[in-house]
């Protein structure tokens, strides 16, 4: 059997009782997350340009727009929302796909549902399997298809995004091999634009595309049954020609990859690859001002810094992919937020000298095992003192959690920057209960101003 067809058979068969409550919490820890930090990139420029265009050129619809007060038809909502959700560099991270795993997923369920007209059921048992497809798609791909220079963020989610919608809109087998079929040619998206507008681009697209391929699917639209492990298939074209030998897809559901390995939920407002060092250099940071440091010492696993930007960042977008401009923030300002990359932010004059201090460097002789990853950061101040901390797990990694409460107070704080108290407050009240949410446009429009 095919791993399209594997994936059509266990979508198909699968309903809200089959979840095991560890899957439907791990959902809602996730889609509170998601929702918050779409909040809190909606009014970002990229996210911006889209709504203005939208604006100007409406496609008509229930679904509502994150944090505008603008409703459209799903496509253009999942492309805008699912942009937004990435704008920041805040959303969750999947170890199998090596991305993240809830911005491309959600955006496109959460429109479907509500223009459907469908419950909190609904939407959480989409969006687990979205990611069940994605991620377990990733693990066969392995890391090759990330070193290649692929986002897999969009590639994956693609996958994703038209599995979940397939599970909303009831397609059959076929149906369903049809829409992943055709995500399959629509799934894109190159390393080369990290650090730019168009990375959170990548994720929008892969939201509305995935939409798009579970619609055209339903509408009696075709694709090659094998369009995703055939010799000319995703899996062997975004490998690079690689695939030696026939693929084996792990089993699915047994665990849902949403329970383990997990979903980690950021802490700080920027690429996952800094986390360690930026929790290892929090600890440090009271014990030393940023004046007395004479040199900062970064060491990592290796391939840690391959998704980072080297050259020195000019912009708070690119801040979030230099280790060295967040490492200096974090001992400079001994906090690390939304303020933290701001263009004003990065040009400040102590943090460009700071960041001139600092030696970033991967250890050659270490493994790469994303499991076993880790962060060293030694301080040597001009008094001849040396502070070491080394990180291994950061906080907010599934072995190491953030609470719900700690989850609440993150959405809190994305979703205050748009909306009213009262708005936030309901929010988070139909989220915990979302099974029990008879229609997801109750919760869609608390998230609109």
């Amino acid at each position: 059997m095919g791993i399209g067809e594997q994936l059509a058979r266990f979508l198909v068969a699968t309903g809200f009782d089959d979840l095991p409550p560890e899957a439907v919490l791990q959902a809602k820890r996730a889609i509170l997350d998601t929702l918050g930090v779409a909040l809190a990139g909606c009014r970002e420029e990229g996210p911006a340009i889209l709504a203005r265009l939208a604006q100007e050129r409406p496609s008509p619809g229930k679904a509502s727009v994150l944090g505008w007060p603008l409703c459209l038809a799903p496509q253009e909502a999942a492309l805008i929302n699912g942009t937004s959700a990435h704008a920041l560099d805040f959303d969750d991270v999947n170890l199998s796909m090596r991305g993240h795993p809830s911005a491309p997923v959600l955006p496109a369920a959460l429109a479907l549902a509500q223009e459907m007209g469908l419950g909190g059921r609904a939407l959480t048992l989409a969006f687990v399997l979205g990611i069940e497809v994605e991620a377990k798609v990733g693990a066969v791909m392995g890391g090759r298809h990330y070193a290649l220079g692929w986002h897999t963020t969009s590639t994956l989610g693609t996958l994703g995004a038209a599995a979940a919608c397939a599970k909303l809109l009831g397609l059959d087998m076929m149906g369903t091999q049809m829409a992943l079929g055709i995500a399959a040619s629509m799934a894109c998206g190159v390393r080369a634009n990290f650090g730019i507008m168009t990375k959170p681009l990548h994720v929008g697209l892969a939201a509305r595309n995935g939409l798009q391929a579970a619609l055209l699917a339903a509408q009696g639209f075709t694709a090659a049954k094998e369009a995703i492990d055939s010799p000319e298939g995703f899996l062997n074209a975004f490998l690079g020609g690689r695939l030696e030998s026939e693929p084996q897809l792990p089993t699915l559901g047994q665990p849902y990859d949403i329970v383990q390995p997990g979903l980690g939920q950021k802490r700080y407002p920027c690429c996952y690859a800094t986390h360690r060092a930026l929790d290892a250099a929090l600890d440090l940071a009271p014990q030393v001002e940023a004046a007395d440091i004479a040199q900062v010492k970064v060491r990592v696993n290796r391939g840690t810094l391959m998704p980072l930007r080297r050259e020195r960042p000019r912009t708070g977008l690119e801040g979030k992919f230099s280790m060295e401009y967040c490492v200096a923030a974090a001992l400079l300002d001994r906090h690390v937020g939304m303020a933290t990359f701001t263009d004003e932010a990065v040009a400040r004059p102590q943090v460009v000298h700071l960041m001139d201090r600092i030696e970033v460097e991967e250890d050659a002789s270490s493994g790469s095992d994303l499991l076993l990853m880790w962060a060293d950061v030694t301080i040597l101040t001009r008094g001849g003192d040396h502070l070491t901390a080394r990180v291994e797990i950061p906080k907010g990694d599934p072995r190491r959690p953030l609470t719900w409460q700690e989850l609440a107070d993150k959405f809190r704080d994305c979703a205050y920057l748009h909306l009213p108290p009262w708005k936030v407050k309901e929010a988070l009240t139909l989220i915990s209960r979302l099974e029990e949410v008879g229609d997801v446009s109750a919760l869609a429009l608390m998230l609109q101003p």
